[in-house]
């Protein structure tokens, strides 16, 4: 990631004005400055890193918002109030070199924030994301709750035959290219580029042909969704590996969809949230904040589901806001989750069942204690 500008070093003021200026009458977004502990090791440079901190004429909203995006992006509840300069304390911030975001709608229906990261592992890149909420509730929005099943199919088709066309008009591209330049003479190097480029843009249009059946078979996105005020987006990410990413001249691959186009593969909340037709909430639970209690003590959790059925999340006791993590599986709308310490030996378990809006059960670990949580 390229060093910000030396402008956002007045980032509690001018990132208020950039960020918080496009806004619904009641939500703001302000933009906070995450400080790393002092004695933390980094073995790449750092850059800032921006974190948005909602507020709303109703706290219950802003605090679903904000919840949900710090445990994303860091694993931590968020702060009870805006702070310019804000310590990480309990914040996970492995491998984040660098963090800034940009508010992509704000209306009475949808805030959109999209995050511009520079992560770093083996190597570091740049890692683009966005989070979509329903402003009514603060529920982050679930593309596989605003879509129907033959509708998630369709799209997944769509996706698959535009990468197959940008696939193909860049190896059309370059093969000319690579024509016009033996007849120039041109030297050795740049006839290897262009025909390494071609080969890859051939690779991938054959990996696309070898996916289009399980593609076909999905029921849930690999794509990611942003729902911007003119259109959604979506995106598949580049077909290159890191190795090759050099050669690689389609990187992401993006489908603009006005909302109205979106209309036959909607479901009745999707209707609700996307064009404001009717007023029907969802009920799923995984990948919202939940909010209740163990016993008597309160806690916040998100657990989200995976493709096998898997199921990692966290909680939070709200008196000592100290990450929790979970691990489990989902079988029949009951889930079986492991609760581990910090050397992730488990200690104790929950077992919990599915309903509409909330999740109700056990902990159980040196005694038994009910649970009971709710989504937004």
């Amino acid at each position: 990631m390229n060093r910000l500008p030396v402008h956002l070093a007045l980032l509690p003021l001018l990132a208020t004005l950039l960020a918080g200026g496009t806004q619904a009458a009641d939500l703001k977004v302000t933009t906070l400055t995450v400080i790393p502990k002092p004695d933390a090791e980094h073995p790449y440079p750092q850059d800032v890193i921006q974190m948005p901190f909602i507020t709303h004429d109703k706290p219950e909203v802003a605090a679903n918002i904000n919840d949900r995006l710090f445990i994303a992006r860091f694993k931590a509840l968020a702060p009870a109030k805006a702070e310019p300069r804000l310590p990480a304390q309990e914040m996970d911030l492995a491998g984040l070199a660098g963090q800034e975001f940009g508010v992509k709608r704000n209306d009475a229906r949808l805030l959109t924030i999209g995050f511009k990261a520079e992560v770093c592992g083996a190597y570091c890149e740049t890692d683009h994301v966005a989070f979509s909420f329903d402003t009514r509730t603060g529920r982050l929005l679930n593309p596989q709750e605003l879509f129907t099943r033959a509708g998630v199919q369709a799209l997944i088709k769509r996706m698959q035959k535009e990468k197959q066309r940008v696939y193909r008009a860049q190896m059309v591209k370059h093969e000319k290219e690579l024509k016009a330049s033996r007849k120039q003479k041109a030297d050795s190097e740049k006839l290897d580029d262009l025909e390494s480029r071609i080969a890859l843009n051939r690779e991938c249009l054959a990996s696309n042909a070898q996916d289009a059946e399980e593609a076909s078979a999905r029921t849930s996105f690999d794509e990611r969704w942003e729902f911007k005020a003119e259109a959604a987006v979506l995106t598949a990410e580049r077909c290159s590996n890191h190795a090759s990413r050099a050669l690689d001249d389609a990187g992401d691959v993006s489908l603009s969809l006005p909302y109205a186009t979106l209309r036959p593969h909607l479901t009745a909340y999707g209707k609700s949230v996307l064009l404001g037709e009717g007023q029907a909430l969802s009920g799923d639970v995984l990948g919202q904040v939940l909010r209740g209690r163990i016993g008597k003590q309160p806690i916040v959790m998100v657990l989200e589901k995976q493709y096998d059925n898997s199921v990692s999340g966290v909680y939070f006791y709200e008196k000592y806001r100290k990450r929790i993590e979970l691990n489990g599986q989902e079988e029949g709308g009951k889930l079986d989750l492991q609760e581990q310490d910090a050397d992730g030996t488990p200690v104790a378990q929950l077992r919990l069942e599915v309903g509409n809006n909330h999740l109700r059960g056990e902990w159980l670990g040196k005694q038994s204690s009910q649970v009971e949580l709710r989504a937004p």
